[in-house]
């Protein structure tokens, strides 16, 4: 009996939570349009920062607003959103009076993607689960409504909205949430410019942008608060030597790099690194002098110190200034890097064939490229020479890498092939010391404040 009743309580719990499970594709609760200290479904859909769909390509506004309302008067709003990418969609939006925080005038669905819920005197219009237009990609999807104005009593009068421009999984993650907003007055019967209208851009050809190339660092744009954490794995064996009967490398052992990024300020990040072979810790500091978005190149300036195990042994400085330019789905990278105290001076004593062994600093120059064929897909290509100073031992061997980037769950996964097994400026800038190309990946995930 007892065993009865327990299976009987936990279908009854899953029934209940089918609705939380699901992400509300039937429609959010009320009260989450961003007005009148109203939270939004950003509380939980939090993947990305609010309204972050915009800078990469994204929509969502309000249309038909009138400027001047007269009362009784019948007026079709429009809602609007649409995301690179995106596949599933939803909106909220109340109308209230600015003074009062009061219903203003009444709100009715024109057709079956839309429906009414009410709280606490309030009405809200929303998505229905026929209108999210599962499977729709990219956008834009348009939501009609009807709005009947209140008597011109009502004075000012705020239109507030959020939208969630959903990836279809089915859960909160990899969703951009937006809010919008309108206000209109009583008297006249102009119809205002759309309020917080996004103009309709050229998606943005790329959404799988991290702090770092493969090896070579990438201008950082976070924002104070935010934090971007990555781990970094370089199979040892040989791809061509493992052949498919050890996984192409995978089932042999890996040099692993664990490392995070925080931004203290919009502009200051503060980086820490750990690798596995050398225990070599890393810390870092970059300076964003150029991250808008919208413009077709970004710069940053890195400084950083990496240490031997733990900082016991040998240390190395780097300076290092990440560069790129974006040409339609081209994006160039360049990263000229300063390495200093390169040589470890206990190394002369027994191994053979320094190269430039006179030099303590050691200058390279990393190139890259970045080909975008799907906002979330890119092949990438990455070579490093050493142009001058220290170059390790043995033959001289520039580090080369060239894999494909995606993005997906809001992680950027990157699969590799390259010729080094390090990650830190002071052993790739200098020398690869092999020519044998073997398996990796980098895992990103960004976290916002």
């Amino acid at each position: 009996m007892r065993l009865s009743r327990l299976l009987a309580l936990l279908c009854l719990l899953i029934v209940l939570l089918i609705p939380f499970l699901s992400g509300f594709s039937d429609g959010p609760l009320p009260q989450l349009t961003g007005g009148f200290q109203e939270e939004t479904c950003h509380s939980c859909h939090n993947s990305f920062p609010l309204n972050e769909g915009r800078t990469q390509g994204g929509m969502f506004f309000l249309s038909g607003v009138p400027a001047h309302y007269q009362g009784g008067e019948s007026y079709s709003i429009t809602v609007v959103i649409g995301q690179p990418g995106q596949r599933r969609w939803g909106f909220e939006l109340s109308v209230r009076s600015a003074d009062s925080g009061d219903q203003a005038g009444r709100l009715e669905s024109v057709d079956d993607r839309t429906q009414l819920k009410e709280a606490e005197g309030i009405q809200y219009i929303q998505h229905n689960a026929s209108g999210t237009q599962e499977g729709v990609l990219n956008g834009p999807v348009e939501f009609h409504f009807t709005w009947i104005a209140p008597d011109s009593s009502a004075g000012l009068l705020f239109f507030n909205a959020a939208g969630n421009a959903a990836d279809g999984s089915g859960d909160s993650a990899g969703d951009y949430i937006y809010t919008a907003g309108a206000f209109s007055s009583a008297s006249g019967g102009d119809v205002a410019p759309l309020s917080q209208a996004e103009p309709e851009r050229e998606p943005k050809l790329r959404l799988n942008t991290t702090s770092r190339f493969m090896h070579l660092p990438a201008p950082v744009d976070l924002k104070r608060g935010d934090t971007e954490t990555h781990i970094e794995h370089r199979f040892l064996e040989p791809i061509v030597q493992a052949g498919l009967g050890r996984a192409f490398g995978i089932d042999s052992g890996a040099n692993i790099n664990l490392g995070l990024n925080h931004a203290l300020t919009d502009d200051l990040t503060a980086g820490v690194a750990r690798t596995r072979f050398g225990q070599i810790v890393v810390f870092t500091g970059t300076y964003e002098i150029k991250t808008d978005r919208e413009s077709p190149w970004q710069m940053s300036f890195l400084g950083g110190v990496e240490g031997e195990e733990n900082f016991q042994n040998h240390y190395s400085t780097f300076l290092q200034l990440p560069t790129f330019f974006d040409y339609k789905r081209l994006r160039t990278h360049l990263v000229p890097t300063m390495i200093f105290n390169s040589r470890k001076d206990e190394d002369l004593a027994f191994r053979p064939n320094p190269i430039n062994p006179e030099s303590n600093n050691t200058f390279s120059l990393g190139l890259g490229a970045d080909l975008a064929l799907h906002p979330r897909v890119s092949l990438t290509g990455e070579y490093v020479p050493r142009l001058a100073g220290f170059g390790g031992f043995g033959n001289e061997r520039s580090t080369l890498s060239w894999g494909v980037k995606l993005r997906t769950r809001g992680h950027v996964f990157t699969i590799l092939l390259t010729n080094t097994r390090d990650f830190t400026p002071a052993r790739y800038g200098v020398n690869s010391e092999t020519t044998d190309f073997a398996l990796g990946f980098d895992l990103y995930r960004k976290s916002w404040q």
